[in-house]
């Protein structure tokens, strides 16, 4: 269920972190009275595959899952989008319906900007329009990757880098150790690019290893060395 609130943009404490960090306070106080705010909370979509897009979404707090679907309507998680994060520029850009869906995965807040003052400020703000063409490439270059991995990586080694992945996207608990996360084995096994049933099995490999332990849905890193090894990262 969505819920509107509203946050100044001088007040937000993601400023820094967002595609508006270069912005005057004035054009900041123009976005607050132009922006729309809700809350959303686990399983709502922000926008959706097809959809034609009309703004911008900037995340406040909590965390989405940026998903595509196959043409069997298996869901993968490309990313997940986090506080000061923008959602559905390049579509915006294109003039081009969303080629991905937003969920959120806890209880989310992000702003809606319309389209006609993001146009503007790209046309008149030198700085923004570079800030987001650099996250577009970032973007690309995050895909091309994920797309080389999904082929070359075994189960085994994406697994091990999904956990990595949440324990850097989600943090941990007090303990420093067990994961933050609200994922199910679905959601983790989407990330992946694997069955549920492989996942779990390659779960319990890992447990058998020492490198994590499993508590119901908790997963805990016991040895993240030996985690970062077995997952193969590249720089």
């Amino acid at each position: 269920m969505r819920e509107d609130f509203q946050i100044a943009c001088e007040a937000c404490a993601y400023r820094s972190m967002s595609v508006f960090s270069m912005l005057a306070p004035g054009d900041l106080g123009e976005i607050t009275l132009a922006k729309h705010c809700h809350r959303y909370e686990r399983g709502d979509s922000v926008f959706e595959m097809g959809q034609y897009p009309n703004g911008l979404y900037c995340m406040n707090v909590g965390h989405i899952k940026i998903v595509r679907y196959s043409p069997e309507g298996r869901e993968q998680i490309i990313r997940f989008a986090g506080s000061g994060d923008a959602l559905g520029y390049a579509s915006l850009l294109t003039g081009q319906p969303y080629s991905i869906t937003a969920i959120a995965v806890e209880p989310t807040s992000v702003c809606f900007i319309p389209s006609d003052l993001i146009f503007r400020y790209l046309r008149d703000k030198p700085q923004m329009s570079l800030r987001v063409m650099q996250m577009m490439s970032q973007e690309l270059q995050g895909t091309q990757r994920r797309i080389v991995e999904l082929a070359r990586k075994s189960v085994r080694e994406r697994v091990a880098e999904a956990l990595l992945v949440l324990r850097e996207t989600f943090g941990t608990e007090d303990d420093g150790e067990t994961l933050n996360m609200p994922l199910t084995r679905e959601e983790i096994a989407d990330i992946v690019g694997t069955a549920p049933e492989s996942l779990i099995r390659m779960l319990s490999e890992l447990k058998s290893d020492h490198l994590i332990e499993i508590n119901q849905r908790r997963i805990k890193v016991k040895n993240l060395k030996a985690l970062i090894d077995v997952a193969n990262i590249s720089d």
